[in-house]
């Protein structure tokens, strides 16, 4: 005998939740999460991640070597070739390899010339990079810009801290970039993630590395707070701008001298990424293998730990700094 349920019946208890609809159906029930809810796994998410950054090398991260937290997607993974755009974008990207290991490289490979043979073109830049240093020139220029620059404010400086007497125009101008600052500092902090979840990075057991990481997260950090300090000190508004567009100029001037010198010589890039950077788990043998080698590695690895973790503090704290600044600023200047 076969018995039927009313239509109607059958439309009800589908609507009150008594027939599943999805019942033999080789399908997960994605579980539903409230805003709130996500919002309150972020925060953990963000305390992990300066811990991970605390406890991990100077240059090799390992962050992305292990599952972060539940859910993600496992460790990074070799994606297979790549084109010869991608690979002078990750030597670009590296903040390991800056004017330090530029030159580095045309000491060791580039004096060759062998991308200016195949092309049958002679570029200058190339040449005068390592008969002249030209990317530790830029590097000396940088240093000697924003010192002449922080020099002069502070011999401009009146001695007064806290006098609340400018007026509302150079008020709203100090909120306005410790808003900006405060919105670039988030950015910062994810520079540092990005770089050290490259499929391959610069060789990590040299000196020249260090430095370029530290003159790629310090300097940047630096020129973020002299700004803001050159803003709260000055009482001219186009004073203001004018010094705070010179401390940005100052920062990607080594950016901009790799991004020129590699649009004219692509090849380099792709030589470099090819023979001279390599996996993390190669990084990790090679640094290894040094620091047991070389005493004088070792020491100096030894010396950077606690200039390292404080920057990474201070990159962790800059937001903090800023948002205090939003509110401080105008009430002091």
């Amino acid at each position: 005998m076969i018995v039927r349920i009313p239509s109607n019946s059958y439309s009800r208890e589908v609507e009150e939740g008594k027939v599943d609809m999805r019942a033999g159906r080789d399908k997960k029930v994605i579980e539903k999460k409230s805003y709130w809810m996500n919002i309150c796994e972020a925060f953990p998410l963000v305390c992990k991640s300066f811990k991970l950054k605390m406890i991990d090398h100077l240059l090799l991260g390992g962050e992305h070597a292990r599952k972060i937290s539940p859910g993600f997607s496992s460790p990074i993974k070799d994606e297979g070739e790549i084109t010869p755009d991608e690979k002078k974008e990750i030597v670009k990207a590296s903040p390991s390899f800056g004017m330090f290991s530029l030159f580095k490289y045309h000491v060791k490979h580039g004096y060759k010339n062998q991308e200016l043979k195949e092309n049958n073109k002679i570029y200058c830049s190339h040449i005068f990079s390592l008969l002249l240093a030209l990317p530790i020139l830029v590097f000396i220029g940088q240093w000697l810009l924003y010192s002449a620059l922080v020099a002069d404010e502070v011999k401009s400086f009146n001695g007064t801290i806290c006098g609340n007497t400018d007026t509302i125009e150079n008020k709203m101008m100090i909120s306005g970039i410790s808003i900006i600052y405060f919105v670039r500092s988030f950015f910062l902090w994810d520079n540092i993630t990005n770089s050290i979840s490259l499929k391959k990075m610069n060789k990590v057991n040299s000196f020249t590395s260090i430095l370029d990481t530290f003159q790629e997260f310090a300097f940047t950090l630096v020129v973020y707070g002299a700004n803001i300090w050159v803003v709260f000190v000055e009482e001219d508004i186009q004073n203001m701008i004018l010094n705070s567009l010179a401390m940005e100029f100052l920062m990607v001037l080594d950016n901009e001298f790799e991004e020129l010198y590699f649009q004219y010589v692509p090849g380099s890039a792709e030589y470099i990424y090819d023979n001279i950077f390599v996996s993390y788990e190669e990084n990790k043998i090679l640094l290894e293998e040094r620091q047991e080698e070389d005493k004088c590695f070792r020491c100096f690895s030894y010396f950077i730990f606690i200039p390292y973790k404080l920057l990474i503090l201070a990159l962790f704290l800059f937001p903090f700094f800023c948002f205090f600044m939003i509110f401080a600023g105008p009430t002091c200047k």
